[in-house]
């Protein structure tokens, strides 16, 4: 009998690393990319480290790649198959490329308007250099919003530098090369730490769904067991980022760099905007839709619904319930 056992035990351990590499062999490689590595993309990093997506066959993929070059990618069908600024994705859908957003995971933005040192206020910014990951999607709504709120026109009184990742932003911050910056939770925690000013916030300003699973339209159509699959991993990360308080807090505070109180405080920021089930309010919605219209040009009537479509991701939060 124990000789049995004996061989049964081995068999399991000779077996293991075979049925690895066929799961390997048979997980769909997926990319997704997003603007810059902020604190926005915490469900997406995470549930790609936990292994959700993994476990519903997708062996997906992350890379930080500015909006507009994403969207380019994703409808030329090159490379790019997701997107998670689902900002950039609707401004794109506004002005006419075939995008659809799937699903939202937070309900207002993470942004905060920093400035250098010698910035004080709205005046100080005047003839100065501002710098933004790109000209369209959420962040440079969150931007324009807040120099708005700062008695500043976006269009006359700074110039947009297009500089890319936040990274990118903090460090051309650093070097003076611009006097103000957009930035995403957590890297206005370093700013300050650095001696920066935050000047505005834009979560005050402005309750718009910040990112969530985009892909085109083509896509939807052609593989929607791949977006069903997509979908279930973005649910079940977004459930492990509520509940899982410890182990979210020690991967904020490693991914970016934190100290754990200011990865706690971070993790808070980010209960408080998370989606309760992968969407956001029509409400919210049409008030996005018709500042996308203002900022893009765009007059012509466009039905929400026609570039944002919850269908799939409250069918199976109905599934998984």
């Amino acid at each position: 009998m124990n000789k049995f056992l004996r061989l049964i035990a081995l068999l399991a351990i000779f077996a293991c690393p075979l049925s690895d590499r066929a799961l390997a062999q048979n997980l769909e490689k997926v990319l997704i990319t997003h603007s810059s590595e902020s604190i926005s993309i915490t469900p997406l990093i995470y549930g790609i480290e936990k292994g959700f997506y993994r476990r519903e066959g997708i062996d997906l993929q992350f890379r930080v790649l500015r909006g507009e070059l994403a969207v380019s990618a994703i409808v030329g069908g090159k490379d790019v198959d997701f997107m998670y600024g689902a900002g950039t994705a609707i401004t794109a859908a506004v002005r006419g490329m075939p995008m659809k957003v799937l699903s939202h995971d937070f309900k207002s933005v993470l942004f905060y308007l920093m400035g250098n040192p010698r910035i004080q206020s709205g005046q100080d910014l005047k003839g100065k250099k501002v710098a933004v990951a790109s000209l369209s999607g959420t962040g440079a709504l969150a931007t324009r919003a807040s120099l708005k709120a700062l008695g500043v026109d976006p269009d006359k009184d700074v110039t947009l530098i297009v500089i890319g990742a936040a990274s990118v932003r903090m460090a051309a911050l650093e070097a003076t090369s611009v006097e103000a910056a957009i930035m995403p939770v957590p890297w206005n925690f370093r700013l300050k730490q650095k001696g920066y000013k935050e000047l505005i916030f834009a979560g005050k300003l402005l309750s718009q769904p910040l990112t969530g699973l985009a892909t085109s339209r083509e896509r939807i159509e052609k593989n929607p067991e791949q977006i069903k699959k997509m979908l279930r991993g973005f649910l079940r990360s977004m459930k492990a980022v509520k509940e899982d308080k410890k182990d979210i807090v020690d991967f904020i505070a490693r991914k970016f760099a934190l100290d754990p109180a200011t990865a706690e405080e971070t993790h808070r920021v980010v209960l408080q905007t998370l989606s309760d089930d992968g969407t956001v309010s029509d409400a919210v919605l049409k008030d996005l839709l018709e500042q996308t219209k203002q900022d893009t040009g765009v007059k012509k009537d466009i039905n929400v619904r026609d570039i944002v479509d919850y269908s799939l991701v409250r069918q199976i939060q109905k599934e998984m319930r």
